[in-house]
C-alpha cells in the first residue's frame, strides 16, 4: 500500500509536467516543429542512454535468467494481446476500429512506462522494461504498423526494428552484462544524466500532442470510456491471471503486468498521421486513457503487492 501512494503522488508529477506542455504549446511556446524535434530528440538521444545506464554491475547467471523469461513471455503475451484486442473490439465501428485495436494491443510502455517502473524498481526496472520494449517495438514495426499502412515493406519494416536507436543500446546492454564489461565512470555519469533527461521531456511532449484533442468531444463518445476499460484494466487483469496460472515468478510479472497497463501509446495519432488513419480520434484515445491512468496505474500496483 506505501508503494502505491509513493507511485500515485509520482504519477501526479508526472501529470503536472503534462500541464506544462499542455500550457506550453497552448501559448505557442511549443509548436508541432518543436514537438516532433524533442519527440525524435527523445528517442535518438536521451531515451537510447537512460536504457544504456541500466545496463551495468556484472553478470549473473540470475538476471539472465529474468530476461530470457522477459522475453519469451513478453512474445506470448503480445500474440495474446493481438487476438484478444480483436475480439473485444469487434463491434466498434469501422472508421475507428483499427485505432481501438492498435490502443488495445500497444500501451505507453515506453514514455510513461519507464518511467513508472524506474519509480517502482530504480535503474532494475528501466533495464527489464527495455527487454519488455524490445519485443514491443519487434511488434509494432511489423503488426502494429500494418493498422494504418497498406503496404510496408519488408526492407522498411526491418530498418525500422535493426536502426531503432533503442533497441541498439539494449544490445550493447546485453553484450556488456554477458561479458561484464564495465562502463567508464565518465561515460556512465553522461548517460546518467543525459538519460534523465527522458521522463520530464516525455512528459512534455505527451502534454503538448494532447492540445490536439477537443476534450468536450471526448466525453460524448463512449467508446472512448470501452477502449480505456480495455487498455487499463481488462488486458492488464487478464494478462496477470494468465502469468499467475502459469507461476511466472513474481519479477518478471510485475514488470509485464506494469508495461501493459500504460495508457494507449502515444505513437499511435503519429502513425494515424502519417499513414492517412483518423488521426482525431488517436488523439481522444491517448487523451482519455492517459487521464484515467491516474487513477488506474496505483490500482495495478496494489494488485501485484510490490
Amino acid at each position: 500500500m506505501m508503494k502505491s501512494l509513493i507511485v500515485f503522488r509520482q504519477i501526479i508529477i508526472l501529470f503536472l509536467i503534462i500541464g506544462v506542455g499542455y500550457y506550453a504549446s497552448k501559448k505557442g511556446i511549443i509548436d508541432e516543429k518543436m514537438n516532433k524535434g524533442l519527440s525524435d530528440f527523445i528517442v535518438r538521444i536521451t531515451l537510447p542512454l537512460l536504457i544504456l545506464s541500466s545496463f551495468k554491475g556484472n553478470y549473473s547467471p540470475d538476471m539472465m535468467s529474468i530476461i530470457i523469461k522477459i522475453l519469451v513471455f513478453t512474445v506470448l503475451i503480445f500474440i495474446f494481446s493481438i487476438i484478444i484486442s480483436n475480439l473485444l473490439n469487434i463491434k466498434i465501428s469501422w472508421g475507428k476500429k483499427s485505432i481501438a485495436v492498435f490502443t488495445g494491443i500497444f500501451s505507453n510502455c515506453g514514455f510513461i512506462g519507464f518511467s513508472i517502473l524506474n519509480i517502482v524498481y530504480g535503474q532494475k526496472g528501466i533495464l527489464y522494461a527495455s527487454i519488455f520494449n524490445l519485443v514491443y517495438n519487434l511488434f509494432v514495426w511489423t503488426f502494429g504498423v500494418r493498422f494504418f499502412a497498406k503496404k510496408t515493406t519488408d526492407e522498411n519494416i526491418l530498418k525500422k526494428i535493426f536502426m531503432n536507436p533503442n533497441i541498439i543500446s539494449v544490445l550493447i546492454g546485453l553484450i556488456l552484462i554477458v561479458f561484464s564489461i564495465s562502463i567508464p565512470p565518465i561515460f556512465e555519469n553522461f548517460c546518467t544524466a543525459v538519460g534523465g533527461m527522458t521522463t520530464p521531456l516525455s512528459m512534455i511532449v505527451i502534454g503538448s500532442i494532447l492540445t490536439q484533442v477537443e476534450i468536450k468531444e471526448i466525453f460524448k463518445d463512449f467508446s472512448l470510456y470501452y477502449i480505456s476499460l480495455l487498455r487499463l484494466l481488462i488486458i492488464p487483469f487478464l494478462i496477470y491471471l494468465i502469468l499467475t496460472l502459469l507461476k511466472v515468478d513474481n519479477l518478471v510479472k510485475s514488470i509485464i503486468v506494469i508495461s501493459e497497463a500504460m495508457p494507449a501509446a502515444t505513437l499511435c495519432p503519429i502513425l494515424a498521421q502519417s499513414y492517412g488513419g483518423n488521426v482525431k480520434y488517436a488523439s481522444q484515445a491517448v487523451f482519455i486513457t492517459t487521464l484515467v491512468s491516474i487513477i488506474t496505474i496505483p490500482l495495478v500496483i496494489t494488485l501485484l503487492n510490490i
